[in-house]
């Protein structure tokens, strides 16, 4: 895999508590302010925020002065071709967490509500990857911060309207719907940060088998949880009695595999085997706090280290192996 799939603030930053900042604004007299990237340091880490509200904007623009273009094109021209150029990410697909939609009106609403509140946003993000890097360095890191999708309901009602993916060390994907909940992008943050730091340690083979996504998933649940113990997701409520046992059981079975058929069975859901959604989370989730907790004096960047099978190793879930 290239890339890891996650789920994927609130607060007055106070003054002095983290590293030089520097904001590079741009001012469009007609429109009022547009910021194309926010820079900050924390540690010696260097961070950017990098909206892409203007392209996604153009998108709208060109399709309601003409509404017989292609959607497809148009998307691909105005946005997710200055993406990849932006963020050297050759490899990526439409429709990848990137796409076009046909509820324009509705996006131009949504993006324009965000320009409103990118300060805010700015902020939020940057507390939260400060007090993440506080407690396990890493990468200088770029954060594209992108609209939700308006037709992306599952983002928007079951992740609080937030979404986030890792490409590799140093790249993280957030998208956002103005109803988005200041605690989940600040819990998004603090998880898709650990794929930053995991993946500088461990490389793919943190997303290898089904079995190191597992582990990836559930020691940046962790490590998010530590961050902010005082909020709950729903993908890493406990599994019932049953269900753990039946996803076990196919986590057993399928350890090895890079099965992509099987990588979904755990994150979708699979009702045909009694698999439930976010299995990969829960399950993960679980295995590393049972690690940490058997390791207490195994402090965050060691376990960061580690690679899966010797997190199951000194886990309460050793039986897997």
């Amino acid at each position: 895999m290239k890339r890891i799939i996650t789920l994927s603030i609130l607060l007055i930053v106070c003054a002095g508590c983290f590293g030089g900042n520097e904001q590079t604004q741009e001012e469009d007299k007609e429109n009022g302010p547009s910021y194309t990237t926010y820079q900050f340091s924390h540690d010696g880490q260097d961070f950017k925020i990098i909206p892409f509200y203007d392209e996604v904007l153009e998108y709208i623009d060109s399709m309601e002065k003409n509404t017989e273009l292609d959607n497809n094109e148009v998307y691909t021209k105005e946005v997710f071709d200055p993406f990849k150029e932006t963020s050297s990410l050759d490899y990526i697909t439409l429709g990848n967490y990137l796409s076009p939609t046909s509820d324009i009106e509705q996006l131009e609403k949504n993006t324009n509500k965000l320009v409103e509140n990118q300060d805010k946003i700015n902020e939020q993000i940057k507390e939260a990857v400060s007090e993440s890097a506080e407690l396990l360095s890493g990468a200088d890191t770029t954060f594209y911060v992108f609209p939700v999708n308006p037709e992306d309901w599952f983002t928007i009602d079951n992740l609080e309207g937030v979404g986030g993916v890792t490409y590799l060390e140093n790249d993280i994907l957030l998208s956002i719907d103005p109803s988005y909940s200041e605690e989940t992008l600040k819990y998004t943050v603090a998880h898709e940060y650990h794929h930053t730091v995991n993946f500088f340690h461990n490389g793919e083979q943190s997303v290898y088998s089904v079995l190191d996504s597992v582990i990836t998933e559930g020691k940046a649940d962790s490590f998010a949880s530590i961050i902010y113990p005082d909020i709950n997701v729903s993908w890493t409520e406990p599994l019932s009695e049953d269900a753990e046992a039946v996803v076990l059981e196919e986590l057993s079975t399928h350890a090895e595999s890079t099965d992509q058929n099987i990588f979904n069975d755990f994150s979708r859901g699979n009702p045909a085997k009694d698999i439930p959604r976010w299995s990969n989370y829960k399950i993960g989730y679980q295995i590393t706090e049972s690690f940490i907790e058997n390791n207490p004096d195994t402090i965050i960047t060691d376990w960061t280290k580690l690679d899966a099978k010797e997190v199951v190793e000194g886990s309460g879930y050793s039986e897997l192996y």
